[in-house]
């Protein structure tokens, strides 16, 4: 069964960055799928080809840019049609992520997204659902619901220390404690339960994936 990496590339045209990529590579190129600043490459490595000797070879072949640094999202290897289709989704998801996190200009593998993975890599209708599902009206209301959102936000990233989110919110601790209980009625979440905040935490995780997956197309 054939083995696939895939490789999205931002800050050259997706064109003349495919054209680049033929024949320049240890391995064929696959397939491609063009969005409108950013090309997706899928590449089957030649025998005994590492990660790293494609990233690099990938980066000299598209070359530099005048106007923007070249970045890079890569994922894989994977085996298989659909292990090929999951790499295309994850490079671009990569992509999108480590330059929202570590600027333009980096190289970012899809396993090394942290907790991202658990969320990401998914088409991102699914993405949304599962936020939109576990959130509920905290997403799918974000505009009335901000201030619980931003207070399950600060609480979840504090580890559930009411002191913490009272400090960083600038709120009294029986402020925190009534968006808390609104925030599980509004859910149907019971923050005392860690599955329930464990899920919480990656639709959260998901939601800012989205984000900046639509800033990454944009």
């Amino acid at each position: 069964m054939a083995e696939y990496v895939a490789v999205a590339i931002a800050g050259r045209e997706p064109g003349p960055a495919a054209a680049s990529l033929d024949g320049a590579l240890p391995g064929k190129v696959a397939g491609v799928r063009r969005r409108p600043a950013t090309l997706i490459a899928l590449i089957e490595p030649r025998s005994g080809t590492s990660l790293a000797e494609l990233t690099a070879a990938v980066r000299r072949a598209v070359g530099p840019d005048e106007d923007a640094p070249i970045s890079m999202g890569i994922a894989g290897p994977r085996r298989g049609s659909a292990g090929a289709h999951a790499a295309m989704i994850e490079a671009e998801h990569a992509l999108a992520i480590g330059r929202a996190i570590h600027g333009d200009g980096r190289t970012t593998h899809f396993d090394d997204l942290g907790p991202y993975c658990f969320v990401v890599g998914r088409p991102r209708a699914e993405i949304r659902g599962f936020v939109e599902r576990i959130l509920g009206p905290l997403e799918t209301d974000r505009e009335r619901h901000e201030d619980l959102a931003q207070t399950l936000e600060a609480y979840l990233d504090a580890h559930g220390s009411l002191n913490e989110v009272a400090r960083r919110l600038f709120l009294h601790r029986n402020t925190v404690r009534q968006r808390l209980r609104r925030i599980s009625e509004v859910t149907g979440a019971d923050l005392a339960d860690a599955d329930a905040r464990l899920a919480l935490q990656l639709a959260i995780l998901g939601r800012r994936a989205l984000v900046q997956l639509d800033q990454g197309a944009a």
